[in-house]
């Protein structure tokens, strides 16, 4: 491996045989957003798209938690030009026509890794929960619409994030002596990470999802992933066998050097399948296994059985990717400190893990453990405190609304306005208040929901449909938002 610089970009050469690949990554990803501009990494994205003609004959982009990266393959002349040419659209930034060039852009077209179901994704919820409405908590909101950004955002966005000081060069081969990577000057970034909710002891909480999932904070470590795997083999199983899922997958999100969030999602299956799915059971079958394997631990042979033993390899027209895939994890301990652990890969350093060990280990993540599930659910998990949302017998003042007529005999529930806070009365009399500054509004083809920024939880409203119009009065622009699809039927 070789280290170099062009134009004040640190470069990471590894040769590989094959076609010529680099990617071109920043330090600025989704988590790098605020609240009232979640989007903009997106819209950054789409404009160099917009703007510069794609030159390499494989081309690429992606936008992830933690980074921006700009991908491409072919002849090493065509991978300069190509990237020179990304470099310079994102120093012209933002163009002249921006309203042009924002037209046709909506928030189905931006992608947030891991968010399979956007709002009611329940890996999103975890997260919005753990860290508030900033970094990773941004994952579960929908993007501002992009026609309301300004040329000073884009602007000032770009000058900070997308520099040369805060990008990295990853190459399979010598970079063409021709290359040139004419960014903007600029630091590399450095951020905090703020948690809003590290708990001490377990919790469980309902929340509007589609599924369960479970959350645990770890230090990084090769155990620590082998271990959440060989949990999610043990889970899947459990959950198959009692016929409410089909397997669990395995979530990770990269937070810094000292900290990782590793976790499961259960989720129904789509068609008709997904009426078998119990998230009552999911829940406590998932908490029954992290609790045993907290209890017992695990040997070595059973981990080897449990972990997958490789990678995902890229076949056919992107074998070319496969390759500065590979190199990623260099760009991003290079720009991050850190970078994510495959459990893959590090099998072959736990030759001494024992089942002691891994008792030790996983009895550690029960103090940050968290667990959601649906509303409506009543898990019993031992040991597990329920921490769901605060309500009050209170109803603050303001105007109310109800639901129509025709809804009244099963919502006997309203929805009260006020100069400061927007609150929801259930037929029980019981008052969730979310405060003005913290409320948004995300609505698709009807169906609309009132999310607490602060809480990280979301409370349909969509038998208050009338109310949408005064909603849209007492909150600014950006707090009304198109929901993204999911890839259920129903968002």
């Amino acid at each position: 491996m070789r280290r170099e610089e062009i134009d004040g970009v640190a470069v990471i050469q590894r040769d590989v045989p094959g076609t010529l690949a680099a990617s071109l990554t920043f330090g600025c990803g989704a988590r790098d957003e605020e609240i009232d501009s979640i989007g903009l990494t997106h819209l950054v994205q789409h404009l160099v798209d917009w703007t510069e003609d794609h030159v390499a004959e494989k081309h690429e982009d992606n936008i992830w938690m933690n980074d921006t990266s700009f991908l491409a393959g072919g002849p090493p002349g065509q991978v300069a030009e190509h990237l020179a040419t990304i470099c310079s659209a994102i120093s012209n930034l933002p163009p002249e026509d921006l309203s042009d060039a924002v037209a046709d852009l909506n928030a189905d077209s931006r992608y947030v890794s891991n968010i399979e179901e956007g709002l009611r994704d329940p890996w999103g919820a975890l997260l919005s929960r753990r860290f508030g409405p900033s970094g990773y908590g941004l994952s579960r909101w929908p993007a501002v619409d992009y026609k309301l950004f300004t040329a000073d955002e884009v602007r000032r966005y770009v000058e900070r994030f997308f520099t040369s000081g805060n990008a990295v060069l990853t190459v399979t081969g010598e970079p063409p002596q021709a290359m040139r990577l004419p960014l903007p000057a600029g630091p590399r970034v450095t951020r905090s990470t703020p948690i809003v909710n590290n708990q001490m002891g377990p919790i469980w909480y309902a929340d509007e999802v589609r599924g369960v999932a479970l959350t645990v904070g770890v230090e990084p470590s090769a155990e620590a992933v082998v271990l959440m795997w060989a949990l999610r083999s043990r889970v899947a199983e459990a959950v198959d066998e009692a016929g409410v899922a089909i397997g669990a997958e395995f979530m990770c999100e990269v937070v810094d050097s000292t900290r990782h969030e590793l976790g499961l999602r259960v989720t129904p299956d789509f068609g008709r399948k997904s009426k078998n799915f119990d998230a009552t059971v999911a829940a406590e079958l998932l908490w029954a296994e992290l609790q045993r394997l907290a209890a017992d631990g695990i040997d070595r042979v059973e981990i080897a059985d449990r972990v997958p033993t490789q990678r995902m390899a890229m076949e056919g027209d992107n074998e070319w990717m496969q390759s500065i895939s590979d190199l990623q994890p260099l760009a991003h301990q290079e720009l991050l400190g850190t970078t994510e652990i495959y459990g893959s890969e590090s099998l072959s350093e736990l030759t001494g893990l024992t089942p002691e060990a891994t008792r030790d280990i996983v009895s550690g993540w029960l103090s940050s453990a968290m667990i959601v599930v649906p509303y409506g659910s009543k898990p019993d998990l031992p040991r597990a405190t329920e921490d769901s949302c605060p309500t009050t017998r209170f109803v603050p003042a303001g105007e109310v609304v109800r639901p129509p007529f025709s809804k009244r005999f099963h919502n006997k529930g309203k929805l009260v306005i006020g100069i400061d806070a927007i609150s929801t009365v259930d037929g029980d009399g019981n008052v969730h208040t979310v405060p003005l500054s913290q409320a948004l509004v995300v609505e698709r083809f009807g169906v609309i929901r009132l999310a607490h920024l602060g809480h990280g939880c979301v409370t349909t409203i969509s038998d208050f449909a009338d109310a949408a119009d005064k909603l849209r009065a007492v909150l600014p622009p950006r707090r009304f938002r198109q929901a993204v699809k999911q890839l259920s039927s129903n968002w």
